[in-house]
């Protein structure tokens, strides 16, 4: 019997880089490995990504690079988000990647929100409302219905940005956030809709609200419930939080900034439920690329 078909993604993002392989579709996944290489700190700090970052990043390439001439896969897709869209040197980092053998492409805030919207319907089918995936660098907004992407928009207020525009005083994230949402009408919740959350803090905010709460991780969180989060997670402080089941320390230290935002974003948008979704940018780029859902 010839070797089933393997699927192979890799995501240059702000805090991690991660490697998948997959199987058949979305749902089967055959390898997982990532680092946390923290691209986005340098240019959150400095508008460049720095050299620590990115030795440590293309080392970590190098690797992949190596387990795909093992894998030989049936395709292979290599993407880079927000830390090197917005560095000053991403163009040189790029080149450092396909000097590997990688042929990594730059998306576009609406490309990343594009993807990560389709991810989300992959396994949620029918969902309809808005996909918002908080990475380090950018939030990435969708509407999403009847299995299609509609709207779709990018701001610089990733998770790693957050801090800073808290630290100007009260109120000023959700003024950053209102300003940013000027216009888009498209962005305000029905009846019936759901919010779902996409990226690494999100999902570890999930986890929390799930310990704390009882709710199955899958289970779609009130808009009262999920607000609280914020007090809760301030309450608790990162190193409570770094103790607890799945929840890394370095997650952990980012959960008062992904809650905060949170807040924010379903007072803005007028959420009713939120539901964290697994699946993101790199399962949407796998189910394109093998047809698996309508764009």
């Amino acid at each position: 019997m010839p070797a089933a078909p393997r699927h192979v993604i890799i995501d240059i993002g702000s805090n991690t880089i991660r490697l998948e392989v997959f199987g058949a579709g979305v749902g089967d996944v055959l390898y997982d490995d990532k680092l946390a290489a923290g691209l986005g700190r340098g240019v959150v700090a400095r508008g460049q990504l720095d050299r620590r970052s990115m030795a440590a990043a293309l080392r970590e390439l190098e690797r992949y690079a190596a387990l795909i001439r093992l894998i030989d896969p049936a395709s292979l897709q290599v993407v880079a988000t927000a830390a090197v869209r917005d560095a000053g040197n991403g163009a040189a980092f790029l080149e450092a990647v396909r000097a590997l053998g990688l042929p990594v492409q730059l998306l576009s805030g609406e490309d990343e929100a594009r993807a990560s919207a389709m991810g989300v319907i992959a396994t949620h089918p029918g969902a309809t409302g808005l996909v918002a995936d908080l990475g380090g660098g950018s939030l990435e907004l969708a509407r999403i219905g009847q299995d299609q992407v509609h709207q779709c928009t990018s701001f610089q207020l990733g998770v790693m940005r957050v801090a800073a525009i808290r630290a100007r005083g009260r109120g000023q994230l959700r003024a950053e956030l209102k300003e940013r949402l000027r216009g888009m009408d498209w962005a305000r919740m029905q009846a019936g809709e759901t919010l779902y959350l996409v990226g690494g803090a999100w999902r570890a905010l999930g986890r929390f609200d799930a310990l704390l709460s009882g709710r199955s991780f899958a289970q779609p969180i009130p808009a009262a419930a999920a607000r609280a989060l914020k007090i809760t997670v301030r309450e608790f402080g990162p190193r409570r939080l770094a103790a607890l089941p799945k929840i890394s320390s370095a997650r952990a230290a980012q959960l008062g900034d992904a809650s905060a935002l949170l807040a924010a974003l379903l007072a803005e948008t007028g959420a009713l439920q939120v539901q964290v979704s697994t699946t993101g940018l790199r399962e949407g780029l796998l189910a394109a690329k093998l047809g698996q859902l309508s764009t």
